[in-house]
């Protein structure tokens, strides 16, 4: 855990080690209740990050508090809905048909978004069409909270870049800020796993030697970082923090070590991810549907 402490200018903690930032989920001391009296470098990165991902007066569920009870049964509702999901998409069901071309070679980048975007928005909307300037949307607003080209992220502060970025994609969901988070925040994180994936698949001897479950697990991958904020002073294995003090936890980092996949999800902590079950079942079906699909050259290659 290293500190970066400037009194009355900064009092910042960056954890990449996943024993730490699974001791620091537990903390009853950390927390999303982010406070505005404080630091001011520790305000100006917050600022940014609720500026970004908030619409219409209202905060992005990953950025709403441990004690909020809304959060709370909208999270599990959510969660319930995807994991009833799960079984079906799991078996690679037609809808999956586009990304599995896509996995098995047939496609660009940019199309892989638009597929991504697009099976992520029809789990909040029938009737989402994701097109490339959503995809260009979600682009913008993945980078506007983290973004380190301060010149750009001024100027689109400015220009209301971000502002129209959000308004078009909550437009297509009816507002609901779980799907504009899963169509512009979290579908980048699916994206890199269908690129990992696209490797996996290009390689026929690891292809065969894969399961459906395997190659799922080898293509999660966790957002960069979350922020928390503590509420109260405490320590951790003997290093005190003050109150107001700001977290960057480096999920994306600490979760891609063998002891810290539950990280991906945030499975063991009160701010779970819903979509911890529907995620690997979806790429499974993907996997499945890819293999099952390969052209004539593939299947000589595989007899």
């Amino acid at each position: 855990m290293k500190r970066l402490r400037v009194p009355g200018l900064i009092d910042l903690f960056e954890v990449s080690d996943p024993k730490e930032i699974q001791a620091l989920a537990r903390d009853p001391h950390l927390d999303r209740r982010f406070e505005g009296a404080t630091c001011p470098i520790n305000w100006l990165l917050l600022k940014r990050s609720l500026a970004a991902l908030s619409f219409g007066g209202r905060h992005f569920p990953t950025m709403m508090p441990r004690d909020c009870a809304q959060r709370e049964l909208k999270q599990q509702e959510l969660w319930n809905t995807l994991s009833g999901k799960a079984a079906l998409i799991r078996t690679g069901p037609d809808e999956l048909e586009s990304l599995s071309n896509w996995v098995r070679g047939l496609g660009t980048d940019e199309e892989l978004g638009i597929l991504v975007q697009q099976l992520l928005g029809r789990l909040f909307a029938s009737q989402f069409v994701a097109t490339q300037e959503s995809w260009r949307a979600a682009k913008i607003l993945v980078a506007a909270p983290r973004s380190k080209n301060l010149p750009k992220m001024l100027w689109w502060l400015v220009s209301g870049k971000v502002r129209r970025a959000k308004r078009l994609l909550a437009g297509m969901v009816n507002e609901d800020l779980s799907a504009v988070n899963a169509i512009g925040i979290a579908a980048h994180n699916v994206v890199k796993s269908f690129r990992r994936m696209r490797l996996l698949y290009a390689d026929v001897e690891v292809r065969l030697g894969l399961s459906a479950e395997a190659a799922a697990e080898q293509c999660l991958f966790a957002p960069v970082s979350v922020y928390r904020q503590a509420t109260a002073v405490g320590q951790l294995d003997g290093c005190p923090y003050a109150r107001k003090s700001l977290f960057v936890l480096s999920i994306g980092e600490a979760s891609q070590h063998a002891d810290g996949r539950s990280l991906i999800f945030m499975d063991d902590s009160w701010s779970r991810c819903p979509a911890n079950v529907w995620v690997p079942a979806m790429l499974q079906g993907v996997w499945k549907r890819a293999c099952v699909s390969a052209g004539p050259i593939e299947a000589k290659v595989q007899l």
